[in-house]
Order: structure tokens, then sequence, then C-alpha cells
């Protein structure tokens, strides 16, 4: 080596050397050039090197005790004046007590640098935070900026031969392990607080041993695996987030015809659905896109579309479709990323048997051992009667249900009947109860002046009988909640064929109650599908509890990545969409205000 000053220097660095290939003990290492002996700068420089050499090996607690930086990492956190907030370089540290805990159980020896100057973990995990936004995310929100320059600053000191600054390394420690904790937390739990922008949403309750995360990262140092770890373990969150990469570098044109079109057609803009469509990724690119006819193959790709974007596949290219054919690609690619959020904000753990019910998809899907056993149409909340989100458990199913009306239901669609026919109960089959205690009895509603009778002041309770009249239809599936929802039969069969099917007043109508049944029955002894359709038949109410209750989750995801790999979209039919984007650019903001969102949601069982 050049320059050294004189034999006792090169001595000095072959036996730190040595130290280095036998033990990694940086603390020996610190102890061969204590601070104030003899030796030249460029063999001060060859023990940079041989520190830096360390790093690289993994090594994250230079001198602990002695080094420079570990001290100047407790004076930033011990002495610093935090009564506005702990800041550190400019920045404000969102992680303190964890960040705190985590300096103090290694007494404040630093993670990302040495003496030397950053390791290859600090440049690894600086280059994570900027790919935040594959996962929906705002690499801003993580200190990007302040490490960043850093990065900058300690590479010119580095190539200038210079030491960075034991102040500037441990600030920048602490402001790097803030942004781990930090997004960590928001790849465990999500950035905002969903009960904060919806009304009708309960989230899980959820803390990830962040500070065990950051201990793993410094024995594997890999900053990739710390995010497998730590965001949703789904393979749809995975699929996702590479679907929305490559979306982001996709374009398409937009569809402009705006005639229906459908097999067996001829038409000049043939050419233009042909090209839309091989963008999409739904018509084989090598086909002939310039092919003027409308062909079994555009037809295929035309009902591809359709079920992947939750409309009717009956291969015709009608108003809907075309509507959702010019939808740009990145519009596509923030829906993705949004719906990331929402599984962020999903359980962990989903149970051994349990029931998927997805508003946004109008369908309900039955999963035992990790696979698919049974899926569903179903029928959700209309606009002002949303279907709620969250997870309970079904403990009981309920044969010929009895349907107790909510008392807004009966002032706003019984009321006006009965004022106009007050027979309307009796041939309705409905019955007038005293009130809503078990002990209520019954009532003549021919005894009422229903023309007297306010909204606001009903006489009783308003109660249907069980049978196929009844709005439950013969089985009810109950997971007590407090939003008073749950999943239920109905009468009106002919709904499912609709394709949008928010017509409910908050609970879920399923397609096969009985298939749900045998579902939700098959570790009940004694219950199997002839004994239900008996009990139905039977005409009596009854109560059936379940020896293992079922977990249900209520779920709305307007877009994710299906086992086949193929994209699903569906429209957004309670406008969350937008709210959640801006919230999650920016301070989640207020959502408007929807009449009937609180208190009636909870009202209204159906």
């Amino acid at each position: 080596m050049r320059g050294l000053g004189n034999l006792r220097d090169l001595a000095l660095l072959t036996k730190g050397a040595a130290i280095l290939r036998r033990t990694h003990d940086s603390d020996t290492l610190c102890a061969l050039a204590p601070e104030g002996s003899a030796m030249s700068t460029n063999t001060r420089r060859g023990l940079v090197l041989l520190l830096f050499l360390l790093g690289a090996w993994g090594a994250s607690e230079p001198c602990q005790g002695g080094s420079p930086v570990a001290s100047e990492v407790r004076v930033l956190l011990e002495e610093g004046d935090h009564g506005q907030g702990l800041r550190v370089a400019c920045e404000r540290i969102h992680a303190s007590d964890d960040l705190l805990r985590h300096y103090r159980a290694r007494e404040f020896a630093p993670l990302w640098v040495t003496a030397a100057g950053p390791l290859p973990l600090f440049h690894g995990t600086v280059e994570l935070l900027r790919t935040a936004d594959r996962h929906g995310l705002t690499p801003a929100d993580y200190h990007l900026g302040c490490l960043a320059a850093a990065e900058a600053r300690f590479r010119d000191a580095l190539d200038k031969g210079l030491v960075p600054e034991p102040r500037d390394l441990a600030a920048q420690d602490v402001v790097l392990t803030d942004a781990f904790l930090t997004f960590g937390s928001h790849l465990v739990a999500g950035r905002v607080d969903p009960e904060q922008l919806y009304p009708q949403w309960l989230s899980t309750t959820r803390k990830a041993d962040l500070l065990g995360a950051l201990r793993e990262l410094e024995e594997h140092g890999d900053p990739q695996l710390a995010v497998r770890r730590l965001a949703p373990g789904r393979g749809e969150y995975a699929r996702s987030v590479a679907a929305a990469e490559a979306l982001a570098k996709d374009t398409w044109q937009p569809y402009s015809y705006g005639r229906d079109l459908q097999r067996g057609m001829h038409d000049q803009h043939l050419p233009e659905l042909r090209r839309r469509l091989a963008a999409g990724g739904d018509l084989d690119p090598a086909a002939d896109l310039a092919e003027g006819s409308f062909d079994v193959t555009v037809e295929e790709a035309v009902r591809r579309f359709q079920a992947r974007h939750g409309l009717a596949a009956d291969g015709i290219v009608g108003p809907a479709m075309r509507r959702a054919l010019n939808v740009p690609a990145a519009e596509r690619c923030r829906q993705l990323l949004l719906n990331l959020e929402r599984w962020r904000w999903l359980p962990r753990s989903w149970g051994q048997r349990y029931l998927l019910v997805n508003a946004a998809d109008y369908a309900l899907e039955a999963f035992a051992a990790g696979e698919r056993v049974l899926r569903m149409r179903v029928i959700v909340g209309e606009q002002y009667r949303r279907t709620p989100v969250f997870s309970e458990r079904m403990t009981y199913l309920e044969i010929n249900p009895y349907w107790n009306v909510p008392a807004s239901i009966a002032a706003e669609e019984l009321l006006p009947k009965l004022q106009r026919d007050p027979e309307y109960l009796s041939t309705h089959h409905y019955e007038l109860l005293s009130g809503w205690e078990a002990s209520s009895r019954q009532l003549d509603p021919r005894e009422v002046d229903w023309r007297q009778v306010r909204a606001d002041a009903l006489p009783g309770r308003i109660r249907q009988l069980p049978g196929p009249w009844n709005a439950l239809g013969r089985i009810k599936f109950m997971f007590p909640n407090r939003f008073n929802v749950y999943l239920h039969d109905t009468p009106d069969r002919h709904l499912f064929r609709r394709s949008q099917r928010a017509l409910s007043h908050g609970c879920i109508r399923v397609e096969r109650p009985l298939d749900l049944a045998g579902f939700a029955l098959e570790e009940t002894p004694g219950w199997d599908r002839e004994r239900v359709e008996a009990a139905i038949a039977g005409g009596e109410r009854q109560v059936v509890p379940l020896t293992r209750p079922v977990p249900v989750h209520l779920l709305y995801l307007t877009a994710w990545v299906d086992e086949a790999g193929a994209v699903q979209f569906r429209e957004d039919i309670y406008q969350r969409d937008d709210v959640l984007w801006r919230a999650l650019q920016g301070a989640p903001e207020e959502p408007p205000e929807v009449p009937g969102d609180r208190e009636e949601q909870r009202a209204a069982p159906d």
C-alpha cells in the first residue's frame, strides 16, 4: 500500500486484517487506533477502509460503547429537546417509542453505519424506500429526501478519502431506522385508518413486532425479504403489486366508437377494438389486429374482458363495456395500488374454513384448507344502505326465520301502504306486536287508525311470519355484529340474474342458501342437506347452533389478481376509491356524509 508512514503502521493494518478475518471483532480493531494516537493519515484511512469492509461483511455495531457514532446517537435521542416531538436532521421522527427502545437495547450502537461511513445495508434500505410506490405508498413519507441527500454527501466524502462526520452518520442512522419502522408499520396495518374514512368499516387492530423485524434484517441483510415478511402474505397481494408495476408501463388508446358490436359484424372500427383488447391482454397480440370482422376469436376476447370487469359476459360490445374500455391504464394501475391498502387492513389469519364476501364483486366464496369449495352470487346493500366491512364468526343458523322489520323501513315503506290499506299487514303475512321484547303481545292492526300514525311514533313492532314470502327467505346465517347485518335467503330469485346487484338494505342475500348451509353445518353432527330441507318443510322457526363457528370476512375490493393471473376490476359501487386515494396521498380527509350511513345502517338488517 502506498504512503504508509512506517513499519509499525503496516503492522497495525496487518493485525487489524487478521482480526477481521478471524473474528469480525470491530471493538478490538478500534482499540488498535484509539483517539489521539500517533498514526499517519494514510494508515488511519486504511483502518477506515477495514471498518468499511467489516460493514460489508455484516457487522453493524462497531466499537460499542466507545464509538463516536454511538455517542452521537445517544446525544440525539436522550439529550435533545423533545418538547415539540423528536426531530433529527430536521426530520420529524414518527416511531419515537419503538425507536428509543431499539437503540437503548443496543446501547445506542448504530445499525446502518459505521464510523467509516454507511454500510451496504444503508444503501439497500434507502433503495427499498425509493420503491415504496410499488405498494401504493409515498416514498417521501419515509424521509427519502433527507436520506438521499445524505447518501450523496457520504459518497462524495468517501470519494475524497474523507470520513463523514460522526454526528451526520448518527443522525442518518436514526432517520433511516424511523423510516424503516414507519414503512414497516404501514405494510403491516395500512397507512390510513379505514374507520376514519368510512363509517361502515371495522379494521383489524394489529401491531407487528417491528423491532424484531429490525433484528432479523440485521441478521439476514436483505431489505426485500423484510418487506415480504411484513406485507400481507396472501398471493393476491404480491400478484397485485406485480400487475400494478406492469400496468404503470402500459398505455392504450381509448376506444372511441359508439355503436354496439357483436359476432358476425364487419366494421371499419373493429381493428381499433382488436388493438384495445390486445393491449389489455384479452386478445392474443399475434392475431390479425387489422382485420375488420367480429369473429369467434374477438367474441372470446370480449367475453374475457367482460368477465374480468364484472360485466355480463354476453360477447356484445355495449355501453357498459365501452365505458370500461375507455378507462386509461394509469387509472387501472391506481385502482390496483389503492386496493393494496385494503389488503393491509384485513386479518392475516383467515382460518381453516371461512367465507369471503366481496361487496364490489357481488360474490361469496367458501374456503376449506386453503381451497375454494363454493362460489355464488350475492345481493348487497344499495348506495344508501351500504354493506359494511368487518370480520366476525358465524355461530348459528335460523331456519324459517321471522323478519323483524326495522323501524326505519316500517316508517318509510310500510306505513304509507297501511295508510292506504289497513289490511296490508294481514294480507302480506305480517303481524303487529306491542314492542321489541320477547314477551311482547300481539296487537290487532285493524284497531289502529294508521292515517293518524306518525313515522316517528309507530304503535309497536311489525314482524313478517316465516314462509316462502318472508323477505329473509327460509334460512338466515347469523354472525352477531354491531351493524346487525347477516347473510340470508330471499324469495326474489330473479334478481340474481342482474349483473349489478346493489339492491338490499345492507344485508347480503345469497344465491344458493342450501349449499351455504351445507358448508356451514359440515362439522355440526346430524345436520345434512336432507335434514335442513325437512326442517324448512316443517315451517317452524328453528335455531341451529354451529359446533364450530365459521369466520366470515366482508370485504370491499375493486381490483385484484386471481389465482390464474387474470387482473380483475370492479365498479366502485360505493364511491370509496377516490376517498382512499386522496388519503394515501396526503392527510386523511373526512368522507362525505351519506344519508343513512351510520345509524340507519345499524337499524336496517336487510
